[in-house]
């Protein structure tokens, strides 16, 4: 009988009659014990099999040369030479879908809002039975409402990725597209619906990367693991699935993992992107065996390509700016101005130092709404820039006059009420990055609340060093630049300590975890809250997490991480030296 034999013997069996459900089947056993070698082999064997007799990917659709051409010249900023480009090539071909929707984006770039919509209601009507006009339309509708902020138009995008759904069930751009957008916009049961929807028709790499993601950010952890590993099964050249596979506590790395990676790095086809992650996780496959010599070179392959890649483009001397601006008189003259809401709370900090599980707790409490990384300030600093010097974002602050502070801090409430949820009078802002912004928040929004979380300097770098980020954090692939970017944020938040103080509560990530229920309590105090035995059970709160941390904030409290970097203490000796009194000098 079926339920006398050994897993891998029911999955072959399962495997003969129908290789789907035997992948299927290998899948729910990898999720049910994500460290198990066994069902990873069985997994990586049935998921092989089933790829070698899945027929291909739908080759590209067919687009004319001048529409790629007419997109580098947009993102060069040579709009108007587009727009000739194309006007000329529509003479020839008056309706090429494509073609029409690009010019839409570049009324829009104008902010022609209604010569973009005529366009491509035009293109709507005129292509009303092509699925493939249907999705270029969704793709366009979408791209401009994330570069213009239109009112409307990412659910027009959803209406017309429907539309070629509707007349192509399979079709992979829409499929692959809505999904996407239904994760930005947070709608992610949705998401998931469509993203199997798009797996049973097209069970490709990208794909079940992308899967992977979602279930990693509803906290599935295990299946999120069996579905990066079949990434890896069908494409063992796949870099995001063997960082995938890295990045989650939950999973282990097998020597046949180990041996798989070594493969794929000595082909000389491989481009730099791919190295960067997979030895990034080859890293950790290393680090896991113990053999840490070999996991710090590769980190230091990894991150010496990102920074080839990438070069990066940091501004130093935040600290020595806002001395230089903020002054108390500065301070002084300047009270009462901004929008007086006091519904955000800004949780600043380095990346990789507790402030997902600050937000956590946070996000426990039934008066405050985790709203996770928000780039509204960074979108606030863009549109002054565009009137005021923009050397540091302290600089902002120096032109700006009263009305003007009120103004950009109704503004970055207006920018941020589309991701909330309830109707909680408090919501975070969970964006490291905005430190950098402190004196402008306290500028534009003076009762809005700053929770700086700081972590011991060696294991705060050694994080960030160690981890591949999706996009920015530049700095974090240099051991200089990280001691560097960490000394500036500490001094500029102990300048504002000493000019406006209270105005900024510290929690200090070590005595969070030592101390867990006094430093929540002096917490929610600083917020203005009442204690909540919640916010102590935060691993229980059902929320989505996007950030590296998900798994970590759905633990109780603990001290996994702590002097980790120790382990790699000869080759950080860069790292120490940026820092310089900083390792030991941090708390203060």
């Amino acid at each position: 009988m079926l339920d006398n034999l050994t897993p891998k013997q029911s999955v072959e069996k399962l495997a003969k009659s129908d290789l789907a459900a035997g992948c299927e089947k290998a899948r729910e056993l990898v999720a049910m014990c994500p460290s198990d070698e066994d069902a990873a082999a069985i997994l990586r064997d049935v998921v092989g099999r089933y790829a070698r007799t899945a027929p291909p990917p739908r080759p590209p659709r067919d687009i004319p040369p001048v529409i790629p051409k007419a997109h580098d010249l947009i993102a060069a900023g040579k709009v108007e030479e587009a727009e000739i480009l194309l006007r000329e090539h529509l003479k020839s071909n008056r309706h090429d879908p494509p073609a029409m929707h690009l010019m839409a984006e570049i009324a829009a770039h104008w902010d022609c809002r209604e010569d973009a919509e005529r366009i491509l209601t035009h293109a709507a009507r005129i292509h009303a039975h092509s699925a493939d006009a249907w999705a270029a339309l969704g793709i366009t509708l979408h791209r401009i409402a994330c570069a213009k902020d239109y009112g409307g138009f990412v659910e027009e995008a959803i209406v017309a990725l429907d539309e070629a759904i509707k007349l192509e069930p399979d079709h992979v751009d829409a499929l692959g597209y809505k999904s996407a957008i239904l994760v930005q916009i947070r709608r992610l049961p949705e998401a998931r619906q469509v993203y199997e929807e798009l797996l049973s028709a097209n069970p490709f790499a990208p794909y079940w990367v992308h899967y992977a993601h979602l279930l990693k950010t509803v906290g599935e952890f295990g299946a999120s693991v069996a579905a990066y590993r079949t990434a890896v099964a069908i494409e063992p050249r796949n870099e995001a699935g063997w960082w995938g596979i890295a990045n989650l506590k939950v999973a282990r790395f097998f020597p046949e993992d180990i041996r798989l990676m070594e493969e794929v790095l000595k082909d000389p086809s491989l481009v730099d992107e791919q190295r960067v992650e997979i030895n990034f996780a080859l890293a950790k496959a290393y680090d896991q065996s113990k053999n840490y010599e070999r996991a710090a070179g590769c980190l230091e392959i990894a991150n010496r390509l990102r920074n080839k890649l990438n070069p990066p483009k940091i501004v130093d001397g935040q600290g020595c700016a806002a001395k230089a601006v903020f002054t108390p008189e500065l301070i002084k003259d300047r009270n009462g101005w901004g929008d007086p809401t006091p519904d955000p709370i800004f949780i600043v900090g380095m990346p990789r130092a507790g402030s997902t599980l600050v937000e956590q707790i946070l996000a426990s409490h039934p008066l405050i709404e985790g709203t996770e990384e928000l780039f509204g300030m960074l979108q606030i600093c863009n549109e002054l820039a565009t009137v005021h010097p923009f050397d540091h974002p302290q600089h902002l602050a120096i032109g700006m006059d009263a009305e003007e502070a009120r103004r950009a801090g109704a503004r970055y409430l207006d920018i941020t009420r589309r991701y909330r949820a309830t109707n909680r009078p408090f919501f975070t802002d969970k964006n490291p990055a905005n430190w950098l912004c402190t004196g402008l928040i306290h500028t534009i929004l003076p009762n809005a609340k700053i929770v700086d979380v700081r972590r011991d300097p060696m294991d705060c770098c050694f994080a960030n060093y160690s981890q591949h980020f999706e996009g920015g954090a530049e700095f974090t692939y240099s051991q200089t630049l990280l001691g560097r970017y960490y000394t500036d944020y500490v001094q500029l938040m102990r300048h504002f300590e000493e000019v406006l103080p209270g105005r900024i509560h510290r929690v200090l990530h070590d005595d969070l975890v030592d101390n867990f229920e006094h430093e929540v309590e002096r917490l929610l105090d600083y917020i203005g809250v009442p204690f909540d035995d919640a916010c102590l059970r935060f691993y229980e709160t059902e929320r989505a997490v996007h950030t590296p941390s998900s798994e970590q904030v759905r633990q109780p409290i603990n001290r996994s991480g702590f002097g980790r970097w120790r382990n790699y203490e000869p080759w950080l000796a860069e790292l120490k030296n940026s820092l310089g009194e900083m390792v030991a000098d941090w708390r203060r």
